[in-house]
């Protein structure tokens, strides 16, 4: 538009100075007929005519190019709103997004504390765990040695068991037994098991063939009216116990044991006493057995 009212006032200047020569030209060369004043002057504004022409032909030139400036510059000035807009919506979008950043910033640091303290608790714990996976190292080779030393032991024990006799038995009676005037060893001849060779069947009586710990039992049964049942136990000449029971024509049953030290040569027996008596029945009811549990 600045451009336009520029061309258009220097338009209106061209016109006024080409007025003032061609009048300055008239009033030097106008001559004296009056014939040729007036063809002059026609000729003058046949010339003005023409020029009016072209200006008014410059001005709707000008008009023109002025409307499509307009039409251009409101264009930009659309264009220029909507930039606007977007720099305006692109200003809010950009302080959302700040402010998103700065939550982020906040959450991501408040999450880096807590990991560094959860690493900071893994760390302890592990040290722990090392500190225990040391001890328990330890201890695994104490108990190897314990170990070692308890296969030792084991195998020592097997060589004792395998170069020490192997000592059990079991006996009954065959018949009912009593009542007599005095004491009198039980002699079991029904031989059940006899490993060893520790039972004599003749007299009755157990003679230890190896030092050890051995365990002992008996069993005793009484039936006759008006006759006591029961047992003594010795070892060697030690008497060990003495059971016994009333019978008034009902089976009376006694049992007994004992867990002993033998050395080499130590007898167990059992008695019955006199005036006592030890009912047999089909079964087994009066037995005298014993075993070694281990060698010493």
């Amino acid at each position: 538009m600045k451009r336009t009212v520029a061309f258009i006032a220097l338009l209106m200047l061209l016109l006024q100075f080409s007025l003032q020569q061609t009048e300055a030209a008239a009033d030097s060369l106008r001559p004296s007929n009056p014939s040729d004043d007036l063809k002059y002057l026609k000729d003058i504004v046949y010339q003005q005519g023409t020029m009016l022409v072209e200006l008014k032909t410059e001005m709707k030139y000008v008009e023109k190019e002025n409307s499509v400036l307009k039409t251009k510059m409101a264009k930009q000035i659309k264009q220029g709103k909507q930039i606007q807009g977007n720099m305006e919506y692109m200003k809010k979008n950009v302080s959302a997004q700040e402010e998103e950043v700065s939550f982020m910033k906040s959450t991501l640091t408040s999450e880096v504390e807590k990991l560094k303290k959860q690493n900071e608790e893994i760390r302890t714990a592990l040290a722990a765990s090392q500190t225990e996976v040391k001890t328990l190292k330890k201890e695994n080779t104490a108990l190897k040695g314990r170990l070692s030393t308890a296969e030792g032991d084991v195998a020592s024990l097997k060589r004792e068991v395998i170069e020490h006799p192997k000592v059990a038995f079991s006996a009954a009676l065959k018949s009912t037994m009593g009542s007599l005037s005095s004491n009198a060893n039980i002699v079991y001849p029904d031989v059940i098991t006899n490993i060893g060779g520790g039972y004599n069947p003749n007299t009755g009586i157990f003679t230890a063939p190896s030092r050890g710990v051995y365990y002992f039992r008996f069993t005793v049964m009484g039936l006759t009216n008006g006759y006591n049942t029961g047992v003594y136990m010795y070892k060697n000449q030690e008497l060990l116990a003495f059971l016994f029971a009333y019978t008034y024509g009902y089976g009376k049953y006694i049992s007994g044991g004992f867990t002993l030290q033998l050395e080499i040569g130590d007898t167990v027996r059992t008695q019955l006493p006199s005036g006592f008596m030890l009912y047999h029945q089909y079964a087994n009811t009066n037995t005298f057995s014993g075993f070694m549990i281990f060698p010493i």
